[in-house]
């Protein structure tokens, strides 16, 4: 299937040698983008889950990459960071069973949908890219939930790993949403 992404009509490459090279290195950069992203943060006192541009960068690296590049970054990522590169947030390395590990898990499940909508084309609409964000931001703050649920026992889940985190999704929303269509019109593509 032919991908209908930003990045596959923004970059064209014609020999498989050099299809290759590039995807590993959209790869690294996507783990180097990713990484940056978790560093900008703020701690919140009541839960071990801070609030980081994290999210904003798996959403825009899965819209903008597709469904295999997309899921390929973020699981070097993962992987990376949990044989010990410090590159989650706040500089920490770690493993999935940990009280981020639901939001990160939640990366994965978020950018294999997300890329899979990117490829048939959402991101030419306004519409469809925001309610592919919202929920891609569901599942990301369910899972976050679920496994931060396990390590804080008797708090509110909801109250502790949902609501602090919504108001920042919907400003990251917003911003992948006015940009990625907006890209899309940029390159001179039409809109299906």
């Amino acid at each position: 299937m032919k991908q209908n992404t930003l990045i596959s009509n923004i970059v064209k490459i014609e020999s498989k040698e050099k299809e290759i090279l590039k995807n590993v290195l959209l790869v690294l950069g996507g783990v180097a983008f990713l990484s940056l992203m978790a560093q900008v943060m703020i701690p919140l006192p009541y839960t071990p889950v801070p609030i980081t541009l994290g999210t904003f960068g798996v959403t825009l690296m899965a819209l903008l990459y597709g469904r295999k590049l997309g899921t390929a970054t973020i699981l070097s990522y993962v992987v990376a960071g949990s044989l010990g590169a410090p590159i989650f947030a706040g500089g920490k390395a770690g493993s999935l069973f940990s009280p981020t590990g639901g939001y990160i898990l939640g990366y994965i499940v978020a950018t294999i949908i997300l890329g899979y909508l990117a490829d048939r084309g959402v991101t030419k609409s306004y519409v469809k890219t925001i309610l592919s964000l919202l929920l891609s931001s569901a599942i990301i703050l369910t899972l976050g939930a679920l496994v931060l649920s396990l390590f804080m026992p008797g708090k509110n889940a909801f109250m502790i790993g949902v609501r602090p985190f919504l108001p920042g999704d919907a400003i990251k929303s917003t911003t992948t949403t006015l940009l990625l269509p907006t890209l899309w019109k940029f390159i001179g593509k039409d809109k299906n």
